[in-house]
């Protein structure tokens, strides 16, 4: 196993899938929502092909993950039933850890027969090799959240919030969100643009294509020769996503239609 960005990336065991569906960001809430029915659309699209589909999401498929106790309970419950039916049918899932669910765990893998990783995921498409990440390792100047980071995934941290009462730890999971919601309203927001030299990094991995999320601004182009990147919408602002077949890699809707490409972004120094 390598690192980038002291995220641990691991290597992907379904390159032979013809087809990848690309998603970030879905931040499923308890409760009815209009992105857990987008979420159940998009899996029984992959179905209709399983043997040949792989689905990869690049993290925060939940809006808030405190361990296991939360499988059997609410819309955890139901997403669960969705994707193991999913990988029952052939599909083949893997999930990163995002920074809304970095606590999904072995229990989560084995009731929903997805591969869980902890970090990023080395995978080739169409020939070429692809880095895939959250994408808030790549965010050097939210100085916040990278304090907030190294706190919340200390083991003793995660060994409290498992040792807790369930409703206690939701609680203190949604306080920590709304602060982190606050924090984003104010302040400069520029300090949420991924910087140049982390994508350096990233692309030092070998990789030729950078694909993540997390920042929720959508853009593709090419940050030098030979190293592209494709950032991925939150999935839960009207379900796009991307998707990888017959040679082609675009954004699309659940209604099929070719979304066209966003703007390229420029990266800005640390």
């Amino acid at each position: 196993m390598t690192r980038v960005l002291g995220t641990p990336i691991e290597v992907a065991h379904d390159d032979d899938r013809t087809r990848t569906l690309l998603v970030s960001d879905l931040h499923v809430p308890e409760g009815e929502s209009q992105v857990l029915r987008d979420f159940a659309e998009l899996l029984a699209q992959a179905r209709r092909d399983p043997h040949h589909t792989r689905v990869l999401i690049l993290g925060d498929l939940l809006e808030v993950y405190v361990g296991s106790r939360q499988l059997g309970h609410g819309t955890v419950r139901h997403v669960v039933e969705l994707l193991g039916a999913a990988t029952r049918a052939g599909v083949s899932i893997t999930v990163l850890h995002g920074n809304r669910d970095f606590l999904l765990d072995p229990p989560f893998a084995r009731a929903t027969g997805c591969r869980v990783v902890p970090g990023g995921l080395h995978f080739c498409l169409q020939g070429r090799r692809v880095l895939a990440l959250h994408g808030d390792e790549l965010c050097w100047r939210d100085l916040p959240y990278q304090r907030s980071k190294r706190l919340l995934r200390h083991p003793f941290t995660q060994a409290l919030t498992r040792a807790l009462p369930l409703a206690l730890s939701l609680r203190l999971a949604g306080g920590i969100r709304a602060r982190s919601m606050a924090s984003v309203q104010s302040g400069d927001p520029g300090r949420f643009d991924p910087v140049a030299p982390a994508l350096e990094a990233a692309f030092a991995s070998g990789a030729e294509v950078l694909v993540f999320g997390h920042i929720h601004r959508p853009a593709r182009g090419e940050f030098r020769p030979g190293a592209a990147y494709l950032i991925l919408p939150a999935f839960d602002a009207g379900g796009v996503h991307a998707e990888a077949e017959g040679g082609r890699l675009r954004y699309r809707d659940l209604a099929g239609r070719t979304v066209p490409d966003f703007p390229p972004r420029a990266f800005p120094p640390a």
